[in-house]
């Protein structure tokens, strides 16, 4: 369950308000806002529809009346932005939500609020399951609504079949650090030292922290080439840029002070790598915000809640190929998803967790040369199937070219009666229960080392190869496996 105080678009104290930088109102565009706000106010803090659009205007976080959840992290440093997941023409993700919310994470999802054809969307916080179904917390108030009165979500919204899977068109996933956002300590200001000595955060999301440690209260969150002022001499500071394990204490532009990991920071500012050519498949558009509609007005025959967004255009072309002996990679930390190999914030398009296995697009050859290496970029596919750029330096090799050849280059078993066995080349292998990527077709993950037993005829043919996949089984499960990740 997700704890949170139900707070309302249409309430008197700020309907009439502008939504964003736009003449749209609060009341008839804001149920996005509001459903953030609730959320925000669930991991610590305390907050009104009218306070987070004040504060999202200043940090940049409306283009017009759209809402751009990517900037939430900048403004509250508790709430972690993970992704938009568009489902409108496939079952939305339910055994996924369900962990979220047993886990006590915010769900926020794209409802249809009209029996029109198409999807006039709406934005609600999901409360808790109860049965096949969701108690709401719905940022839009109509007569008979009150905080203690549960709101289910197929009995408002049943315009597409009335079930889970179908009248939710879209997740957007939060994660937060702590439960509640912690008591910030009393911030110190040291003197400036004589000699100005300024150094630049290398990556986006560069924290400064209150003390010289990842347990240190999180001041802040900056962006790449942010510029800070060091707060020690000189030669001490610059021994300390690049260092794993190090930190720098700094001020920031705003006259902030705190501590920095130096192994994030520059002496220098970074100098992105030109755009790459366009390729034969395309992203979403960077940096993309859910779309407001057309306010509609709530009437007695069926709920109309205020506007919310529309599912983003992706726009995909074909899916570029594997190259031979992909590699499979893991962010070392949360990182950015870029659609071009440019830190801005249109390129951005989301955050990928430290457990989400990449598929380098690029020949193994040249991506191998990248990996670890400052100012270096990989063009991979995510778990969801879209493509785009991740910084080189923050990411693991996992598995792929080199892992393949050594397993080739083992005997094959002997054949016995169980079966042509296999064994996964990578770390965090998907089982699907269709040979589609998606999050709806995932069984479970295994580890390196893992045995299946192929049970397609033919099947073993297929080891190796990359765009095939293998069915094959295991004591629990049978499913499908890319070729590209298994052995024999």
């Amino acid at each position: 369950m997700f704890v949170t105080k139900n707070l309302y678009q249409n309430d008197d104290a700020w309907k009439k308000s502008p939504l964003g930088n736009s003449s749209e109102t609060i009341g008839s565009w804001g149920c996005l806002l509001t459903s953030v706000t609730m959320m925000l106010n669930g991991i610590g803090y305390n907050e009104t529809p009218q306070t987070v659009n004040d504060k999202m205007k200043k940090s940049g976080g409306f283009q017009g009346a759209l809402f751009i959840p990517s900037v939430l992290p900048y403004v509250w440093p508790n709430c972690a932005y993970q992704d938009m997941q568009p489902c409108e023409s496939f079952p939305a993700p339910i055994p996924q939500i369900d962990a979220a919310v047993a886990a006590g994470k915010p769900v926020i999802l794209q409802v249809d609020w009209n029996k029109q054809a198409g999807i006039q969307t709406h934005f609600v916080l999901v409360k808790e399951k109860k049965g096949d179904d969701y108690i709401l917390y719905d940022p839009y108030k109509y007569g008979g609504d009150s905080p203690d009165k549960p709101v289910f979500l197929t009995q408002r919204y049943k315009y597409n079949g009335a079930t889970l899977a179908s009248e939710i068109s879209a997740v957007l996933w939060f994660n937060n650090y702590s439960l509640a956002a912690p008591e910030p300590p009393e911030m110190t200001t040291a003197p400036l030292p004589a000699e100005k000595f300024v150094v630049y955060a290398a990556e986006d999301d560069l924290a400064l922290r209150a003390d010289p440690a990842t347990t240190g209260y999180l001041w802040k969150r900056m962006l790449q080439n942010s510029e800070l002022i060091s707060l020690e001499p000189k030669a001490q500071a610059a021994a300390k840029i690049g260092v794993q394990g190090q930190w720098l204490q700094v001020q920031d532009p705003k006259g902030d002070q705190g501590y920095v990991a130096a192994w994030f920071v520059s002496d220098k500012k970074v100098v992105p790598q030109p755009a790459a050519p366009a390729a034969s498949s395309s992203t979403t558009s960077a940096g993309s915000a859910p779309k407001p509609g057309a306010a509609p007005k709530p009437g007695a025959a069926a709920p109309k809640p205020g506007a919310a967004a529309q599912k983003p255009s992706t726009g995909y072309a074909q899916p570029a190929p594997i190259p031979p002996g992909a590699m499979a990679v893991l962010p070392t930390e949360e990182l950015s998803f870029r659609s071009q190999p440019v830190v801005a914030d249109n390129t951005l398009m989301r955050r990928i967790p430290p457990t989400e296995q990449l598929i380098c697009l690029e020949p193994a050859d040249q991506a191998i040369k990248k990996v670890g290496v400052q100012n270096q970029w990989l063009k991979v596919r995510a778990a969801d199937n879209k493509e785009g750029y991740v910084a080189a330096w923050y990411v693991k090799y996992a598995g792929g070219s080199t892992a393949q050849a050594n397993a080739a280059a083992a005997p094959a078993p002997a054949a016995n009666s169980g079966g042509v066995k296999v064994r996964t080349t990578a770390e965090m292998v998907s089982l699907r229960k269709e040979p589609v990527v998606s999050d709806a077709t995932l069984i479970k993950r295994v580890p390196i080392g893992y045995e299946f037993i192929v049970t397609e005829a033919g099947g073993e043919a297929k080891v190796g190869k990359n765009d095939q996949w293998i069915k094959v089984k295991d004591a629990a499960h049978e499913g499908y496996v890319a070729a590209w990740f298994v052995a024999r």
